[in-house]
């Protein structure tokens, strides 16, 4: 099981890598890349998207998650980090991240299951104008940390393939779903980047078909990031890893949701929207 650690944007300290396998812009196993994710069925509309990605970096989150002290500077709220100038601490690789929480109260649903699918990041170049996608892959891989990820600890999740490449786990009892690409880090070019943005789609689905359909109950929170890497292969150490930025957190429910974050202002994404499928956002 590859690990990955939130003490990045916990603490500001050091994470463990994932495993590292060179990310090709634009090469994404299978997945379609224009047509399909600039408004296709069940994709809001391309003219909504810089509002709807502006909405996921503004405000607080939908509620509070458990196990997550509220000193965190993530606990209430979205946030940007490093945002847009790893080349001012040598970052020059990044991941993107998903990380699902029950609610602050708990939740009573346990025949669930979370399903998560289509995680990626998108780099806005500076000298080109253009989006690049990076670190993307259909499925997903992670596993079960505990929830103010103190000590980095961590137990290996009840991963499932679900329809569709889709990977599903359970958490709670005090662990949350932290996951990840199956790509490693992606190498970048530190001083061309305009803007970033990190997603996945994710919904909650039934763990035994044959028992009590709980879906309606289950209160999770996810919220989608991603991390600076000062390159592809380093492990952890201080300095060597810091978020680029963390995404509001929102209530899952049995309908594919596209949970998002970004780093630019809503005058840049009006003008440079990237050709992204945002899901569940009506």
């Amino acid at each position: 099981m590859q690990s990955i650690s939130r003490r990045s944007v916990v603490l500001g300290a050091a994470a463990v890598a994932p495993a590292a396998v060179l990310a090709v812009a634009d090469r994404t196993d299978g997945l379609a890349l224009d047509a399909a994710l600039r408004g296709g069925r069940g994709c809001a509309p391309g003219d909504e998207v810089a509002n709807l990605l502006k909405h996921d970096m503004s405000g607080r989150h939908a509620g509070r998650m458990h196990g997550v002290p509220p000193s965190y500077n993530w606990a209430k709220h979205p946030r940007v980090g490093v945002g847009n100038h790893p080349d001012r601490h040598g970052f020059t690789a990044v991941s993107a991240w998903g990380q699902i929480y029950e609610d602050v109260h708990g939740s009573p649903a346990r025949n669930v299951r979370v399903s998560c699918r289509d995680i990626s990041l998108w780099i806005l170049s500076r000298r080109t104008g253009r989006w690049h996608r990076l670190n993307a892959s259909r499925g997903v891989n992670g596993a079960n940390y505990v929830e103010d990820y103190d000590g980095n600890a961590s137990r290996p999740a009840a991963l499932r393939q679900e329809p569709h490449g889709a990977v599903s786990a359970t958490l709670g009892g005090g662990y949350n779903f932290h996951f990840y690409s199956v790509r490693g880090r992606a190498p970048i070019d530190p001083s061309d980047i305009e803007g970033v943005v990190s997603m996945y789609s994710a919904r909650v689905i039934t763990d035994d078909p044959s028992g009590v359909d709980e879906r309606h109950l289950a209160r999770y929170l996810a919220s989608a990031g991603a991390d600076y890497w000062l390159d592809r292969h380093v492990g952890a150490g201080p300095g060597t890893v810091a978020d680029v930025g963390i995404g509001k957190a929102r209530y899952l429910t049995p309908t594919w949701m596209t949970l998002t974050m970004s780093t630019l202002s809503l005058h840049r994404l009006v003008r440079h929207p990237p050709p992204v499928c945002l899901r569940g956002h009506r």
